[in-house]
């Protein structure tokens, strides 16, 4: 995983870190009535959770798109080599046989 992921999945855990920890003070009544006035704040902190799992589904798609292309293209070259191997091996029976029949032909 690179630096840039870890770094972003930190800024994920921390966010569901400081969620868990406002849900376990909301137990006292009196602390959600104080809260009705930054409410505001609370649309703003939960856009930015969608926004961070959004960032989360995206990346993964693009990190499984590039990998699949990177398959697909180890395979491609995999494939052209084994033919270049199998083109030599051809020839090296083609010589192999001119050779033997060279030498088997009677002189003359």
């Amino acid at each position: 995983m690179g630096k840039n992921r870890v770094i972003f999945y930190v800024i994920f855990a921390a966010f569901h870190v400081v969620a868990f920890i406002f849900t376990l003070l909301i137990q006292d009544p009196s602390f959600v009535m104080q809260m009705f006035a930054h409410i505001i704040w609370f649309k703003y902190i939960t856009f930015f959770g969608i926004i961070l799992i959004a960032t989360d589904f995206a990346w993964s798609w693009i990190v499984s798109r590039d990998s699949q292309k990177e398959k697909a293209a180890l395979t491609h070259e995999l494939n052209t080599l084994k033919a270049k191997l199998f083109d030599l091996q051809e020839i090296a029976k083609a010589e192999a046989a001119k050779s033997a029949a060279a030498k088997s032909a009677p002189k003359n």
